[in-house]
């Protein structure tokens, strides 16, 4: 099975009308019979729709993950029916994204960290700016300066303030593509925007309520249990 870091897609509302306006298949997942393993985009989409979180990798106990539900031989082919290529579409398509005061205010507050800052800045100047020119433009770039890089990026997004919005072609000097495709970022604010999802003004504890309420109707208790202690580490 293939192994990948700990990162989920969230659906966006309503799926369930989307997909029909889209004319996606629509497969009936049970928690409680054995999941049918999927084998396109359409079908993952539905995967999103239903469970309304989908790690990537398997780590919410009881509950599955688009590795858990596809077949290992198909990842890192490169074909349409690759699922590491479905994480870049699911964002780009306005399906899904990767995730109080606003940043500008935490970092008045000395609660975020300068280069998270200028990280947040750059993408605020340059939609969907790819991770490589991203990075050039911090001057982050020695090796020693990756993991300060990564970190940024991984802070923006696990408070919600940047999404994954699709990938670009890496091309050399020449103009040919070279090696892997870079991931793009935008502000979630604006990806919001794009594909008319409404910003809710609610209150952690709102949220919280609304949110084990919806998944109480499709996890498993052990599901929710699992993802009520990491809200609550957050909240309290």
């Amino acid at each position: 099975m293939a192994t990948h870091t700990q990162k989920c897609f969230f659906v966006r509302e309503p799926p369930c009308a989307w997909l029909q306006s889209q004319n996606r298949i629509h497969r009936s997942f049970d928690l409680a019979q054995e999941i049918t393993l999927i084998e396109t985009y359409a079908e993952a989409c539905q995967a999103v729709a239903q469970w309304g979180i989908l790690p990537l990798s398997s780590f919410i106990p009881d509950h599955p993950s688009l590795d858990t539900i596809t077949q290992p031989g198909t990842w890192h082919t490169g074909t349409e029916t690759d699922p590491w290529l479905w994480r870049d579409r699911l964002a780009g398509d306005g399906i899904a994204a990767y995730g109080p005061e606003s940043i500008e205010e935490r970092y008045t507050a000395g609660l975020v960290a300068r280069e998270t800052m200028l990280v947040y800045e750059l993408i605020e100047k340059q939609d969907r700016i790819d991770v490589k020119a991203l990075r050039k433009a911090t001057g982050l770039q020695r090796p020693g300066d990756k993991s300060t890089f990564d970190r940024t990026l991984l802070d923006l997004q696990s408070t919600a303030e940047i999404v994954i919005s699709g990938i670009s072609a890496r091309l050399n000097d020449q103009g040919n593509k070279s090696g892997w495709n870079s991931t793009c970022y935008l502000l979630a604010e604006r990806w919001m925007a794009q594909y008319d999802i409404e910003q809710l003004e609610l209150t952690p504890a709102e949220a919280k309520t609304q949110l084990l309420g919806w998944m109480e109707e499709r996890w498993s208790s052990t599901s929710i249990q699992f993802l009520r202690k990491k809200i609550d580490r957050h909240l309290y």
